[in-house]
């Protein structure tokens, strides 16, 4: 079968309409040169002069013609792009999900320990986290996911690295920690070489720059924790004991603590030598719960 013709594109019209506007004003300019009998120097001037205006105009069409073109494939060259972009993220998406399921699963295999103490810096630099846990695996523990405690007030992107995130275990093995997300909520991947199986004790330590900002500036502050690790015996927490250590910068004042749901409690504050307070909270017996902590302590006492 016959193909049928194709169809000019715009683009193909506008160039073949400009060639010829191009050679319709050459030819007029030549035919008036010589109907009203203009000398030939006179004539070659005025032709010279016509040819380079149609020149001119024919490159400056044609300039625009490409310019036209180009942008129309950039265009198209950037939606391809935002595509295979939102298709990366999904599949980076359904990755992270993964992870995050088989580590649930894991969950209900071990009970653990766990002491967190939250250093209040005397500045952004010296604000400080450790978690210390004892996790007793039933049968064992291959990995797990966290998210550390770091600031939530804006938009930038926490790494693991701008926190100098550190994990290790007290007894032979390696952990190995892997960014799964580095937003506003980091959440990190660590995984135990060899596999626990038996009670392993270990800790993670990390600096989060500006945690306790807000506290230092205002004078006060709260700490949110989530505890959803679930057991399959049922219960409906796999930590069977929960302790945090606030330690604070020296002021005249004490600090004050107090969890909002009465949850747990709490010592009175202690001042040490160097002036420095600390306030310890417990759970010996914690539920599966959400734990919010408020913090006070009195600007510029120091």
């Amino acid at each position: 079968m016959g193909r049928m013709p194709a169809t000019p594109s715009k683009y193909q019209t506008v160039f073949r309409g400009t060639l010829n506007v191009l050679v319709v004003l050459i030819g007029l300019a030549s035919g008036v040169a010589q109907l009203v009998e203009i000398p030939d120097r006179a004539a070659q001037w005025t032709l010279t002069a016509s040819f380079l205006a149609c020149l001119l105009y024919f490159v400056i069409r044609f300039w625009q013609i490409a310019f036209v073109l180009k942008i129309r494939q950039l265009r198209t060259e950037l939606q391809e792009a935002t595509k295979a972009l939102a298709l990366q993220r999904a599949g980076h998406q359904h990755y992270l999900d993964a992870i995050q399921r088989i580590s649930d699963r894991e969950k209900p295999l071990f009970q653990e320990t766990l002491e967190v103490i939250v250093t209040v810096g005397d500045d952004d630099d010296s604000d400080r986290i450790v978690e210390k846990r004892v996790t007793t695996p039933e049968p064992l523990v291959t990995h797990r996911t966290m998210r550390p405690i770091i600031p939530t007030d804006d938009d930038r992107i926490a790494r693991l690295d701008e926190i100098a995130f550190k994990a290790r275990r007290q007894t032979t093995g390696t952990i190995t920690a892997l960014p799964l997300e580095q937003t506003r909520l980091l959440r990190v991947w660590m995984i135990f070489d060899p596999a626990m199986t038996t009670p392993t004790e270990w800790q993670v330590e990390y600096r989060p720059l500006g945690l306790w900002r807000p506290l230092r500036e205002r004078g006060w502050d709260q700490l949110i924790w989530e505890d959803r690790l679930p057991t399959a015996s049922g219960t409906p927490s796999a930590f069977t004991r929960f302790v945090v250590t606030f330690a604070f910068p020296q002021n005249d004042q004490p600090p004050s603590v107090k969890e909002r749901q009465g949850y747990g409690a709490l010592s009175e504050p202690v001042q040490d030598p160097s002036g420095r307070w600390e306030v310890i909270w417990r759970d010996e017996k914690p539920a599966g719960r959400r734990y919010v902590w408020d913090l006070t302590q009195a600007v510029g006492g120091r």
